[in-house]
């Protein structure tokens, strides 16, 4: 993994005179920096010879004057240019100037005492600008993507067992579902735990309910869940705790629906013979969504799915257009959709 390399150069050298760690994985960013940071500097030197710089808030020439600037007391300097969006294909809203020339003649003759890095938290960069050709062939690249779930979760296991921790295997899986299979979520959950289980050190299925947060999104993925099954008591009662949480109805709705799309997204996709990874790509989303999406589908009838999701899009018309309480349309739409389900011969089947 090009990540774990280049880190371990950082930590017993050589190193380079200028990085560029591009991704959107941010905890891997953020340890890249912190290595960065440790490696290279004391803490005295820390306070005289370090530099950051937002390049939507400083223009990159701010942090070219530090990274030519001597060291004070000390034998390097470390400049970190965050957001560089010069780099990108993307529109630059701000009125900065970036004197683009000034980096060119840098990266062509960088200075032996300073390592500059860039913090590109981005996918890509534009590789058909000059700025970007002559970066790319100067830095030292660190890719810090978002990893795919099977070496997240080797990641996640690997994180706990070095600090002498245990699982069970269902607090593991639940863990998993409740951060999405994202690293930086799950790696700002994972200090809750290891307080709570500091006397025992086993991590179990009822801690990560108790203390993992969940996101809106992933209630409102249980209350479709509840929809689906017919559980109209347990639908009602979710509900009605995100009314206490002070959600939006009309919001809870557009989230209720656009989680139905995927899931009848996912439903033809596969019909078509598309893989789990293949659909991701089409629909652009989370592989992790994809396949709890296809999980939760495979026990519903395609029929069934839309059903549900027209009557959603009925429930938002009259949320949008003032029809009646907000509060009671989805309630109307739970039992007016449990009602004409029951009275369908499907079998075990919704």
């Amino acid at each position: 993994m090009n990540f774990v390399s280049e880190i371990t150069k950082i930590k017993n050298g050589p190193i380079a005179q200028v990085y560029v760690v591009l991704g959107t994985e941010s905890y891997l960013a953020s340890v890249a920096r912190k290595t960065l940071t440790d490696s290279l500097l004391t803490a005295e030197e820390l306070e005289l010879n370090f530099g950051a710089y937002d390049m939507e808030e400083v223009t990159i020439g701010t942090a070219l004057e530090d990274a030519e600037s001597i060291p004070f007391f000390g034998d390097r300097r470390v400049v970190f240019v965050d957001r560089p969006i010069f780099l990108t294909g993307e529109k630059i809203k701000s009125k900065l100037e970036h004197d683009l020339k000034w980096l060119e003649s840098y990266l062509s003759h960088p200075s032996e005492s300073t390592t500059l890095v860039f913090f590109a938290p981005y996918e890509k960069l534009d590789e058909r600008k000059k700025i970007t050709k002559l970066l790319k062939k100067t830095a030292t690249v660190i890719e810090v993507n978002a990893l795919v779930e099977k070496d997240m979760r080797k990641y996640v296991k690997d994180t706990i067992e070095n600090e002498g921790y245990r699982y069970s295997p269902e607090a593991f899986e639940l863990f998993i579902q409740l951060t999405d299979a994202r690293l930086s979520v799950a790696m700002g959950e994972l200090p809750k735990l290891f307080l709570y289980a500091q006397d025992t050190k086993y991590i179990t299925k009822e801690a990560v309910q108790e203390l993992v947060a969940k996101s809106l999104e992933q209630n409102i993925f249980a209350l479709n869940e509840y929809v689906l099954k017919k559980d109209v008591g347990q639908a009602l009662n979710l509900y009605q705790d995100l009314l206490l949480q002070k959600e939006d109805p009309i919001k809870i709705n557009a989230i209720m629906t656009s989680q139905f799309r995927l899931l009848i997204q996912v439903k033809i996709l596969e019909k078509k013979g598309y893989q789990q990874g293949d659909i991701a790509k089409q629909i652009k989303t989370h592989p992790y969504r994809v396949k709890l999406a296809i999980q939760q589908m495979r026990k519903i009838k395609e029929a069934s799915l839309i059903e549900a999701y027209n009557g959603l899009i009925d429930a938002e018309y009259r949320l949008k257009t003032g029809q009646g309480d907000k509060e009671m349309q989805f309630e109307l739409f739970v039992l007016q959709y449990a009602q004409k389900n029951s009275l369908k011969k499907t079998g075990t089947r919704i």
